[in-house]
């Protein structure tokens, strides 16, 4: 399920990408360690506007939150 596109929000998908490349970029880190794309489609098909329905993607955790979660749920809310 976690390769289907069905449900997935594109054009949010393309926007949730850019948010990844900019904040690896800031880190020196490549794209992958900040989300894989598994994670950013899940967040494209899930919407997650809170903490806890962030916890709840595919490969998020407490550190991945609180290390990146502000910059992405604001596309959510």
């Amino acid at each position: 399920e976690l390769e289907s596109w069905d449900g997935i929000d594109e054009e949010l998908y393309i926007q949730l990408k850019e948010i990844r490349r900019s904040l690896a970029d800031q880190s020196g880190l490549p794209a992958f360690m900040v989300f894989s794309d598994a994670s950013l489609r899940d967040m494209a098909r899930k919407k997650p506007a809170s903490r806890d329905a962030f916890l709840n993607i595919h490969g998020v955790g407490e550190k991945k939150w609180e290390k990146y979660g502000e910059f992405f749920i604001k596309i959510f809310e």
